[in-house]
C-alpha cells in the first residue's frame, strides 16, 4: 500500500496520521512553538551491532518518558526508524510518549529503503521537507 502525506493509514487496528505539509498560511506563532524536537538517526548509541548499543538507546528513550518535560516531537530516520517497527523493544515506550502528546515521526524515505514501511507501529510518517520545518519552529533540537 503507497502512502502519501496527508492520508490517514491503518496499521494493526490502529490509526495513524501521516502529518500533511506545513504551509505558511498557518504559520506558528512564537509563542506556539515547539519545546524540544529529538531527532534519533540510528537504532542504537555507540557500537552499531551490540546489545549494549540498542540498550543504551532504550533506555534514553524510557528516560525522556519518565520525566518531565517531554519532548514536543521524536524524529526517526536512517536506521531510527527501526524502533518504530512492530519488532522494536523501544515500542512501549514510545506508544507510552505518543499517548503523553510526543509528535512521533518516521521518514517516508528511510522505511522505504529498508522495506519496512508495513512494519510501522507507532507513530505517522513524514518527509524530510516537514521535518526541516519542525526543525526550524522547535526552540531546541538534540540529535541522537
Amino acid at each position: 500500500m503507497k502512502k502519501k502525506c496527508g492520508q490517514a493509514i491503518s496499521y494493526h487496528k490502529i490509526q495513524t496520521k501521516i502529518i500533511a505539509d506545513l504551509t505558511e498560511e498557518q504559520p506558528l506563532k512564537r509563542s506556539d512553538r515547539l519545546n524540544m524536537l529529538v531527532l534519533v538517526s540510528d537504532d542504537g548509541i555507540g557500537d552499531k551491532a551490540s546489545l549494549l548499543s540498542t540498550g543504551l538507546m532504550h533506555n534514553l528513550l524510557a528516560g525522556l518518558a519518565a520525566k518531565e518535560p517531554l519532548p514536543s516531537a521524536l524524529i526517526f530516520m536512517n536506521r531510527g526508524v527501526f524502533l518504530t517497527l512492530e519488532t522494536s523493544q523501544s515500542l512501549d515506550v514510545l506508544r507510552d510518549l505518543e499517548s503523553k502528546g510526543v509528535l512521533i515521526l518516521s521518514n517516508s524515505s528511510c522505511l522505504e529503503y529498508y522495506k519496512v514501511m508495513n512494519k510501522l507501529a507507532v507513530g505517522g510518517v513524514t518527509n524530510v521537507y516537514n521535518i526541516a520545518e519542525l526543525m526550524k519552529l522547535t526552540k531546541n533540537t538534540i540529535t541522537l
